[in-house]
């Protein structure tokens, strides 16, 4: 089912050059304002959908996820009743019971596991004549460029589901984040090789009474995010020396990653306890000016910004900077797969469209509104903020913003506001509640995009150098590694835990990458290399 790239291609080429036609012929408006008509002269239009609980989602008094700015906006625009089934914070689980049972919302959202699941057994609706007859001109600018995520929604010649696609996945790269006042204290402006952070982490427990020198917790996730210093990836498929596709765990770069690692714990830069702490444990050693650095992503703003000011005092959030290198070469900075989740429609629902039309209002409210002028920046904020922009289910996309972060920081540096789309009007907007302010809803942005080191704005660095380095399994997982679940990552994570810990010594690395092979490892490579490997 994986091998019919040609055909998948052509059809892509297809969808997108009668869009294309259709939308040079006509008017811009035209197939949207023919939508709204057709649907308003139908009467209401009902669909049931199946939502993930938002937990931070604030809504208006009396509203909820039935009722809401969204909901109304639908209706009045569409006369599109939308009709929550049911919201849960267990929401996988909740749609492998109704692919189970049958008993599916009209519209919901899918990984790409159970997207593969539904089209194989038939269970959703065509979306091809949909997206060429209703898609807007936005929609088709974001989806143009995707097309290997694309490719992953089609089965047998037929788009079947639309990608959430990404916010601009290439720039979200990983960064040294550290607490700016004690960089200030100290005198240290930039953090270039592994041994320059061992001096910051020294410097930062003898002059600011810091108890340990970085973060980390169960999950290694600080350890992860600071491989590529090593030029390791453990964590993605790459290509191996003899030419196979391996995982970059089997590699020597992830062994001398963690011998260095090993010696910091031993030196007392780690917490001795990180193997029992979760992210919010750790982050309190943070809070409570015990520690102050770590590696993380982009947005990490909002772990070590508002909270840091919070309890620590003005000048105390942590601040970006580019990963130390253990030597001279190019970092390069692993991706994933962009796409995690698809919009879909279940076989038989009479009004598939639908789903197109509310992802078009969706673009058009929070994208294109405030260029056009048909909705001010008041009108558009509450749309965005409080996470309103996160529940309305598979109404939705995410917007890749390479554009908007190099107009909203240059416009902030350089004080000449240049925004070209909704969405950077709202980032700049929000960055400048902290840069005139001091209001800390604006800190994370700020840190984000808003000054000339941010971590989005080294991200586009990144990009324009040529530093990202994509896995090697673009798309569908191989069954056999569907198979095994989380088990061997599992089983990774354990002894690199016991090597970081000194449990084990390094020369454990070895005997631990036989045992992965052994429980499954080379079965799944083999899988890889079958379906990603050259022809």
């Amino acid at each position: 089912m994986y091998k019919r790239v040609l055909g998948i291609v052509l059809a892509i080429a297809l969808i997108i050059s009668v869009a294309a036609c259709s939308s040079s012929e006509e008017p811009k408006d035209t197939t949207k304002q023919e939508a709204e008509d057709n649907t308003t002269k139908q009467g209401p239009i009902k669909v049931s959908v199946g939502l993930p609980e938002i937990v931070n989602a604030k809504f208006a008094p009396g509203e909820d996820y039935s009722n809401n700015l969204w909901t109304k906006l639908f209706k009045e625009k569409f006369n599109i009743d939308v009709e929550v089934d049911w919201v849960t914070t267990e929401y996988d689980t909740k749609i492998n019971l109704a692919i189970a049972s049958g008993e599916l919302p009209d519209m919901f959202t899918v990984n790409i596991v159970q997207l593969n699941q539904l089209m194989e057994a038939g269970m959703l609706e065509d979306l091809t004549s949909s997206y060429e007859q209703y898609a807007s001109p936005s929609l088709k600018e974001m989806i143009e460029p995707n097309r290997d995520i694309v490719e992953t929604a089609m089965h047998d010649g037929k788009l079947m589901a639309i990608p959430r696609l990404h916010y601009g996945d290439e720039t979200s790269t990983s960064f040294l984040w550290a607490r700016k006042d004690w960089l200030e204290g100290n005198g240290i402006k930039e953090v270039k090789t592994i041994e320059d952070f061992e001096n910051m982490m020294e410097a930062f427990k003898t002059n600011n009474g810091a108890k340990f020198g970085t973060m980390l917790d169960k999950t290694l996730g600080a350890f992860f995010e600071m491989a590529s210093s090593f030029h390791a990836y453990p964590k993605i498929w790459v290509d191996g020396p003899d030419g196979k596709i391996v995982y970059g765990a089997t590699l020597p770069e992830t062994k001398n990653a963690l011998a260095k690692w090993a010696e910091w714990y031993k030196k007392g830069y780690i917490n001795k306890d990180f193997a029992t702490m979760d992210s919010a444990a750790m982050l309190r050693d943070a809070y409570n000016g015990e520690v102050g650095t770590y590696a993380q992503q982009n947005w990490a703003g909002w772990q070590v910004g508002a909270d840091m000011v919070k309890n620590e005092g003005d000048g105390t959030y942590f601040v970006s900077m580019n990963l130390p290198s253990v030597d001279s070469d190019k970092i390069l900075y692993p991706r994933q797969f962009s796409n995690s989740v698809y919009s879909v429609v279940r076989k038989g629902y009479e009004h598939p469209e639908v789903l197109v039309e509310l992802i078009n209002t969706y673009i058009d409210v929070l994208d294109d509104s405030i260029g056009n002028g048909t909705m001010t920046l008041e009108e558009v904020l509450p749309f965005n903020t409080n996470d309103m922009h996160h529940i309305t289910g598979p109404f939705k996309v995410e917007f890749a913003h390479y554009q908007d972060i190099k107009d909203v920081s240059s416009s902030i540096i350089t004080g000449k506001e240049n925004l070209g789309s909704g969405n950077a009007v709202l980032f700049y907007n929000e960055i400048l509640k902290w840069k005139n302010g001091g209001d800390l809803v604006g800190l994370g942005r700020y840190l984000q995009m808003g000054h000339e080191t941010a971590s989005l704005v080294l991200g586009i660095s990144h990009v324009d150098n040529d530093q990202i380095k994509k896995t090697k399994v673009w798309g569908a997982m191989p069954q056999a590694m569907l198979d095994y679940g989380t088990t061997l990552d599992d089983l990774l994570i354990e002894g690199y835990t016991k090597i970081i810990m000194g449990v084990e010594d390094i020369s454990y690395y070895d005997t631990l990458i036989e045992a992965w092979r052994h429980a499954g490892g080379n079965e799944v490579t083999e899988a890889v290399n079958k379906m990603y490997g050259k022809k």
